[in-house]
């Protein structure tokens, strides 16, 4: 019998085949059903385009990944078959993170039916010709006070290309992204550059552990569908 791929066995749990197979179908998904009907796709292309984009960054990964992912699309209007809301590995924690690119957090901004607004202040100071931070303020039609935010470029500063070519730029984005998660309480995702440093961090603890550890040799485990008959299959299509 083909067990559906899910994060853990069923059977040691007492629950029955019938109970796991409802769980899994797409019906007991509503965001799969609403991302799926606002995409005006296919079943076929719409998975198909799911594994290519969204879900591309992760080897593997299970339903609830999957359901989290497509209620922050709903919630913050993003499309999942788009560039702008995906899933990135979190070592760490377990469960993927979800990641929102700045033209993602510019749309959840300018969607949102309380922003008034926002400007941003560069210091004076500078530090390798860069302005030493940048302080985004973004104002709520319902607030009376504005929301300030300062990020420091000697605190925030990464070495990808882009802190490399475009410094000012990406240290802007930190701003705004760090003020707009303070001002309107988003705080289940984050912009790629958060999720390349929590990768970083998670692969140097990982290194160091496995220094103190004797080696073993364990096949990787998998989470959860990577193709989309699996997917297809795991959702009861």
């Amino acid at each position: 019998m083909k067990h559906h791929p899910i994060n853990h066995d069923t059977r040691e749990h007492g629950h029955d085949d019938a109970h796991s197979q409802a769980h899994l179908r797409a019906t007991k998904l509503p965001s799969f059903r609403a991302c799926l009907e606002g995409s005006a796709m296919s079943e076929e292309g719409f998975i198909g385009a799911l594994l290519q984009t969204s879900l591309s960054r992760l080897d593997a990964w299970t339903l609830p990944d999957l359901e989290r992912l497509l209620a922050a699309c709903l919630r913050y209007n993003h499309s999942p078959t788009g560039r702008e809301i995906f899933l990135v590995p979190d070592h760490a924690a377990g469960a993927p993170l979800i990641v929102v690119g700045v033209d993602g957090w510019s749309r959840v901004l300018n969607e949102h039916k309380q922003f008034a607004g926002m400007r941003f202040r560069e210091s004076i100071e500078l530090v390798d010709g860069i302005p030493a931070w940048i302080e985004c303020t973004i104002h709520r039609r319902d607030r009376r006070v504005a929301t300030a935010v300062r990020e420091y470029l000697c605190e925030v500063r990464g070495t990808t290309t882009a802190w490399i070519t475009h410094p000012r730029r990406m240290l802007r984005h930190k701003a705004m992204v760090q003020c707009a998660r303070i001002t309107f309480g988003m705080g289940e995702i984050v912009d790629p550059d958060e999720a390349q440093r929590t990768y970083a961090t998670t692969n140097q603890r990982t290194e160091g552990l496995a220094q103190t550890l004797p080696k073993t040799s364990h096949p990787p485990t998998k989470r959860g569908p990577t193709s989309v008959n699996e997917l297809k299959s795991a959702l009861g299509l």
